[in-house]
């Protein structure tokens, strides 16, 4: 539980406290991968935004700790914001299907001697009915937040009338957009962009259906001929730990484009003057031994190859001794691209020394590189913020990292007349404030719902519940719950289109 980690780590919780969370996970469903699709922001950006965030937060802390909450209209903001809940939906409408729906919080995990809770098992159960005289086979859909790296963990477990079922992964784009904070498209800066930070940037994103139906399309394939420049059998002097190789030429930018992999520094010129350098691997050092330079357009005409003691790339810290073999290929981006995600899970695990592994194949996972690479990437009409630089590192995390919303698509058939459970079970992480900001929100989960976003249903009635509650107290809310007078389940308003949950664990 990424997420998790961070939060212990700026509240200061002892690691024995939450030991046992951690090690809590749901069962998944091995998922037959029909179409290959990315976001959350990372940390770094996360943080970034935060202060944004901080100032445009317009609801204080309040409420009821003993279980009632304060009934506002609208939630806070938080810094690290899950993503809503999201309806189950038809891939065709049919007004002859409805749906009755009850979702269900399960506030049991906790963590070593009953300290804290962090998240919730959620159970979002519909009983859909044919009003029809004829038996239907539907196609249903149940979109859900996440990242390629948490999927695992994030994607809900589908069963149709209590039997597990398979169903279609699909992947929307980046989801958190190039917009920033004060509604203009910043090319030079992205460390501003607003993230979907509330359920109201959601339904900005999905309510056209455009970014559905674009989940739905084929990833585009980067059939490019380029000209690649791979590194290899690399020395240098043993005494300089941190000897640098650079490899310097000029281009002319209008007619080249380079991306890079595995070097560390570059150096731009207004006249095209281009040197990208690295630290040697030595064999000591954890370093990434995939060094590539790729070109994109007209080739390198020529380029000089010079050693330097340190990452300070200037004549008089020039070394002698340094040297590496440099193989010149012509190949296709996309198999290129393919073979550099192989290096990057092996680089994670030399780095960190546990697998890098994705719930989904790397023929899924180079769908989506592609599809960031032609949007946002350098072979994009458009660069944006530091990918015009072309470090493809950057555009493999980021697909990795970034929030998104997945779908998942599997068959339905429902008798004439007759009615079907479908019930997605899931681990959900809060939306939580950091605590170095000095929110007033310290301490908070937040679980968002929607009730009607993105969904072609018709609900006959909308009920939720809460199990497993001795270890929270609600602090806000606009469900109705009030555990000190037994209230736990609630009849809720289909129309209503956002429902909201605060609470706070109680420390034992």
């Amino acid at each position: 539980m990424k997420e998790k980690k961070i939060f212990d780590a700026l509240t200061e919780v002892r690691e024995e406290y939450i030991e046992e969370a951690r090690k809590t996970k749901l069962q998944k469903q091995s998922v037959s991968w029909r179409k290959w699709s990315a976001i959350a922001a990372c940390a770094v950006a996360v943080i970034i935004i935060s202060g944004v965030l901080v100032i445009q937060n317009p609801f204080p802390f309040g409420g009821n700790l003993r279980g009632g909450g304060v009934g506002r209209n609208q939630s806070n903001i938080f810094m690290s914001y899950a993503g809503p809940t999201f309806p189950l939906t038809l891939s065709k409408e049919d007004n002859t299907i409805t749906a009755i729906r009850n979702i269900c919080y399960d506030f049991s995990l906790l963590g070593d001697n009953s300290v804290r809770v962090w998240g919730a098992n959620i159970e979002d159960s519909y009983t859909l009915s044919n009003s029809s005289t004829e038996e239907k086979t539907i196609k249903a859909i149940y979109p859900f937040t996440g990242s390629f790296e948490d999927l695992q963990e994030q994607m809900p477990t589908i069963a149709v009338n209590g039997q597990e079922v398979s169903p279609t992964l699909y992947a929307g784009g980046y989801s958190g957009g190039f917009t920033g904070v004060y509604g203009t498209d910043d090319l030079e800066d992205s460390s501003n962009i607003l993230q979907l930070n509330n359920w109201e940037g959601y339904k900005a994103l999905l309510e056209d259906g455009s970014y559905k139906s674009n989940a739905f399309k084929p990833y585009p394939v980067l059939s490019q001929q380029v000209t690649v420049y791979t590194f290899t059998d690399f020395e240098s002097p043993e005494e300089y730990s941190a000897a640098t190789q650079a490899i310097s030429f000029t281009i002319d930018p209008d007619k080249t484009t380079i991306l890079q992999y595995g070097f560390e520094g570059r150096e731009f010129g207004n006249d095209g003057f281009r040197r990208y350098s690295y630290f040697v691997p030595n064999g000591v050092m954890r370093r990434n031994e995939t060094k590539m330079l790729i070109v994109i357009g007209d080739d390198i005409l020529d380029y000089t190859l010079q050693g330097y003691k340190n990452g300070a790339c200037k004549v008089e810290n020039e070394l002698e001794g340094v040297s590496a073999t440099v193989t010149r290929k012509e190949r296709v981006l996309y198999d290129v691209m393919g073979e550099l995600i192989d290096s990057f899970n092996d680089n994670f695990f030399n780095q960190y020394g546990y697998e890098n592994t994705l719930a989904v194949s790397n023929e899924m996972f180079l769908g989506a590189t592609s599809e960031f690479m032609v949007h946002y990437g350098l072979i994009s009409k458009s660069a944006r913020d530091r990918y015009k630089y072309g470090m493809l590192e950057d555009i493999l995390s980021e697909t990795k990292n970034l929030r998104r919303v997945f779908y998942l698509e599997f068959e339905v058939m429902i008798p004439a007349g007759g009615s079907v459970l479908v019930t997605a079970d899931m681990y959900k992480n809060p939306s939580y404030d950091f605590n170095f900001a000095g929110s007033n929100n310290k301490g908070i989960q937040s679980y968002d719902m929607v009730t009607q976003l993105g969904s072609n249903l018709y609900f006959d009635a909308l009920t939720a519940e809460l199990t497993s509650h001795d270890h929270i107290v609600i602090v806000g809310q606009n469900y109705g719950f009030n555990l000190g007078k037994g209230i736990s389940k609630v009849e809720l308003d289909p129309t209503q289109e956002h429902y909201y949950l605060e609470i706070r664990p109680v420390e034992q």
